[in-house]
């Protein structure tokens, strides 16, 4: 039972993570189409997103172990308040990190190569993407907030629709038009945008708090049943 609880929880993040990894060498395919240059500043502007990355993955993994621990508790309003923190902080850090790779892109993306062209292209990425890192911390909240509330497929549909089905197609569509390396730049917080939309309505529409208690007292019941059942039939 224990070992089922824990699959039907990690495997939904593990497919969204894969696939999501799949979608991008699709994205690095497309951006191979164009001039070395241009794919040698992506590729130093990838190592530089990995650090930025990191402080919201921190939260997303925090906000999923204390929504959890606290719905698990009955804590519902400390879980609430915990939420709204936890999205309030990811989201400011997440933007002030944007606001310092924007503003000094050149800079760090000096440490990854000397070649101008090359600090010119990632810089060009940088600023196209950089401000819009809260889209991201929101995307990757929520979806921690989710799987701490045991609605780990909510994420991965959401995830998997936005940053791998539509990225796909639009890159797919938008670059035979026109074959511009900057339509793969907004593709991400393109997709970034509309995944936050379907994450907030489903956050504000869904009784995520108290949907958990009830599940956890139908699983309850049906244990209690199960042991009754199995009570009579020791009987008889």
């Amino acid at each position: 039972g224990m070992l089922g609880q824990i699959i039907k929880f990690g495997l939904p993040s593990g497919v969204q993570n894969s696939m999501i990894a799949i979608a991008n060498l699709f994205v690095q395919s497309n951006v191979n189409t164009f001039d070395t240059a241009a794919i040698s500043g992506v590729g130093c502007y990838m190592k530089l997103e990995g650090f930025a990355f990191l402080p919201i993955t921190c939260f997303s993994m925090a906000l999923t172990t204390f929504i959890g621990q606290n719905l698990g508790a009955k804590q519902f309003d400390r879980a609430k308040q915990g939420a709204r923190f936890g999205l309030t902080c990811s989201l400011i850090v997440a933007e002030l990190i944007g606001v310092v790779i924007f503003l000094f892109a050149p800079t760090f993306l000096s440490l990854f190569s000397t070649d101008p062209q090359v600090i010119a292209g990632g810089a060009r990425q940088c600023r196209m993407e950089a401000l819009f890192y809260f889209l991201l911390a929101f995307a990757h909240c929520i979806a921690g907030i989710c799987r701490g509330a045991g609605r780990a497929i909510v994420p991965m549909v959401i995830m998997l629709s936005c940053w791998c089905v539509v990225r796909v197609i639009y890159l797919a569509i938008a670059l035979r038009i026109c074959h511009v390396i900057e339509f793969v730049f907004i593709g991400y917080p393109a997709t970034w945008l509309l995944s936050d939309i379907f994450f907030l309505i489903d956050y504000l529409r869904s009784d995520w708090v108290h949907a958990f208690e009830r599940k956890a007292a139908k699983e309850r019941e049906k244990a209690e049943k199960a042991a009754l059942a199995a009570g009579k039939k020791t009987v008889e």
